[in-house]
């Protein structure tokens, strides 16, 4: 007698996998866990140089915010006075023998652009592209001062790129001599107290002659700072700094204020269209690296400006000579520092100086 289970139906199940089938199922998993790494992995690595490229340039981007922002506050306190008919301006010198003949623009202040190399102390190769110095109305006094109450008092002001050391920087209470020094491009800012005020006490003589028409700034920067330092780095690694002053679109008609970056309301004589009187705006380029890229250009140890900068922005051949070539110049220079992997930001706005009164007459 044949028996059967009941239940049963005489036919073979399998109840679990093959090893074959197993081994297969690995090799999947493996790989799922190994592109989901990979995946992970580049995006870590993106989040973190996008991280690092913000903050490389977080101080470069409120430098720019602060400068501009003080360049719109510029002013001249433009009045009318009279002139001879040689032009000169009535002087306590000249009160006896003076004879009015014309009404012309007048300012006790000061507005220049110039070759950060001509007209600060130093040379091209530490103080590549413009400089700029004026007044405005920034209330900064001294912690002491008797004016503090006073928040629109006048304050004289400049901006430049210079290569320097940060010795200068370090706190008191570091050893110097420990310390290794770092030399790096660095955007400085002038800003004279308003109790050193010095452009009503220095004499000037004729403009366009340094230290003739710029002595009220730079008899105060290196090697001639005074107690009350009025100079102070705003952020490392800028290695460019550009103003052009322009014309609005309806004051163009073909003029170009300054063709070769160079601006000065003190230049010229009264009929000259700049002659006290304040670009009606300004174009602000400013190019910074990283501190990998500086540190890569200016190695440890290196006290010189490097090469690759003082090549392209160094010198009456360099970029940066004639306001035409402006937006040329910007893409030469960031193709040349793409070339040596070097991590760089622009930064270029129009800004409208307020206490512009532009006129053609």
């Amino acid at each position: 007698m044949d028996l059967k289970l009941a239940g049963s139906s005489g036919s073979s199940w399998r109840n679990g996998f093959t090893l074959v089938e197993m081994m297969v199922a690995t090799v999947i998993l493996v790989l799922i866990l190994a592109l989901v790494a990979s995946l992970t992995d580049q995006v870590g690595k993106v989040w973190k140089h996008s991280n690092s490229q913000i903050g490389s340039f977080e101080a470069a981007r409120a430098a720019y915010s602060t400068m501009t922002m003080r360049l719109r506050q510029a002013t001249l306190n433009t009045y009318l006075d009279y002139y001879d008919a040689s032009g000169n301006q009535r002087t306590t010198a000249n009160t006896s023998t003076f004879q009015p003949a014309t009404y012309a623009r007048a300012s006790d202040l000061h507005f220049v652009v110039d070759q950060a190399g001509t007209i600060v102390p130093g040379t091209s190769t530490t103080h590549p592209t413009q400089a700029v110095f004026f007044q405005a109305p920034l209330g900064f006094t001294l912690t002491t001062s008797s004016y503090g109450n006073l928040p629109k008092v006048l304050n004289a002001c400049g901006y430049y790129v210079e290569f320097n050391t940060d010795k200068t920087y370090y706190p008191p209470f570091l050893n110097a001599a420990t310390v290794k020094e770092r030399y790096r491009y660095r955007l400085m800012e002038f800003l004279q107290p308003t109790e050193d005020l010095a452009i009503y006490s220095i004499a000037n003589s004729s403009a366009g002659t340094p230290p003739a028409y710029d002595n009220w700034f730079n008899s105060f920067l290196p090697p001639n700072v005074p107690k009350d330092n009025p100079l102070r780095m705003l952020a490392e690694n800028i290695i460019a700094l550009v103003i052009l002053p322009e014309l609005s679109p309806h004051d163009q008609s073909g003029t170009v204020l300054a063709p070769n970056y160079t601006y000065d309301t003190r230049a010229g004589t009264i009929t000259t269209i700049t002659h006290n009187q304040l670009p009606p705006l300004l174009r602000v380029v400013m190019v910074a690296i990283d501190e990998p890229s500086a540190m890569h250009l200016t190695p440890s140890g290196t006290t010189t400006p490097p090469s690759l900068i003082t090549g392209l922005l160094s010198g009456t051949t360099s970029l940066f000579q004639t306001s035409s070539h402006l937006d040329a110049d910007v893409n030469t220079l960031g193709q040349a520092l793409a070339a040596q992997k070097v991590s760089y930001r622009v930064f270029d706005t129009d800004i409208a100086i307020r206490g512009a009164k532009w006129s053609t007459q």
